[in-house]
């Protein structure tokens, strides 16, 4: 529930209020502070975000102002448009994206680098590094299984589907022997670690980002670094452990 008012634009506490007007229908700010156990005032920024969210509608009985939540149902159309508006902008994007690439400053050696925590975010991230075309990267196959099995061979299966090429460190263990059975060829080349070899982390090497992948007791997190000098010089690094190793 949830995620499914996160992709709406709400949190928790406005998903709580929603809910509770569901089963009180159409009701004074007043009644509705009462029930969902928040100041007035507080009550009042949660239904103006609701209403500019277009969850819920207003009307006016004998001079007092009535809110009410939208029919469940209603909840599908306001996805639907949302899935309008995004493919509109996704085309405006796709017009303008050269105007927009050329204003970029080429000559800029100031790294972005943005932070990922959580699985959700983990596997967002695999997504965008299985747009590359290829990539280089070392990483412990027991460590992966155990927090984001979804991608333990998912990642090999989209390789090999798009035909991509993948240059692969792996950490020794039994996960490793089968990932390797499975996917070794000669566009997805692995190479297994001795067992003394071993790291609580990965490394993704893509053309221009890097992608280091921790793996807490808790909760997964990784750190993306965008910038084509620093990939090069890691990729220059990794090509020559290859050629060594």
């Amino acid at each position: 529930m949830k995620n499914l008012f996160q992709n709406l634009g709400a949190n928790e506490k406005d998903m709580h209020v929603f809910l509770k007007m569901l089963e009180l229908g159409a009701q004074p700010v007043s009644v509705i502070a009462k029930h969902v156990g928040l100041p007035r005032s507080s009550t009042y920024v949660i239904l103006e975000k609701l209403k500019n969210l277009n969850l819920t509608e207003e009307f006016e009985r004998r001079g007092i102002t009535y809110v009410k939540c939208i029919p469940a149902r209603s909840l599908a159309d306001l996805f639907k448009t949302k899935e309008r508006k995004l493919e509109q902008s996704f085309q405006i994007l796709e017009e303008k994206l050269p105007e927009l690439e050329a204003l970029e400053n080429k000559l800029s050696i100031t790294p972005q680098v943005r932070f990922l925590e959580g699985k959700e975010a983990i596997m967002k991230m695999y997504e965008e590094v299985l747009k590359n075309p290829g990539f280089c990267a070392a990483f412990n196959p027991e460590l992966m299984k155990e927090a984001i099995p979804e991608y333990i061979f998912k990642i090999g299966e989209v390789l090999q589907e798009k035909k991509g090429w993948a240059r692969e460190f792996v950490v020794g263990s039994k996960t490793a022997e089968e990932y390797k059975k499975r996917f070794n060829s000669t566009k997805h080349q692995i190479k297994i670690l001795p067992r003394k070899v071993t790291f609580p982390s990965d490394t993704i090497i893509c053309s221009n980002t890097i992608y280091m992948v921790s793996y807490g007791d808790k909760e997964v997190c990784a750190t993306e670094i965008v910038n084509c000098s620093l990939a090069q010089t890691q990729q220059a690094f990794f090509e020559m452990m290859w050629e060594k190793f």
